[in-house]
């Protein structure tokens, strides 16, 4: 099964849920919660689970999805961002 990680605007900074767990961790920044929420990516797919970042805008739209999967053999696991299309007018 793979794990979800989501970055989305809080109150006061960013909030970084995993699998739409309760707890929430919170960031001054986007930039803080994107880079633990890429590390934590990469430690789930070290250990076999592959794993989807999803980044939200302020305005609550999706502004990119990062996919981890296990690594295969000794090669190590690589995060692939996926770009998103605009919404159509």
């Amino acid at each position: 099964m793979s794990r979800s990680i989501a970055v989305r605007p809080a109150a006061f900074g960013w909030s970084l849920r995993i699998d739409s767990q309760e707890g929430v961790l919170v960031f001054q920044t986007g930039a803080q919660a994107e880079l633990v929420a890429r590390r934590l990516a990469r430690r789930l797919a070290d250990a076999g689970e592959p794993t989807e970042v999803l980044i939200f805008l302020r305005d609550g739209s999706l502004a990119g999805r990062l996919s981890s999967t296990p690594p295969i053999g000794d090669a190590p696991c690589d995060l692939i961002g996926v770009s998103e299309e605009p919404a159509a007018a």
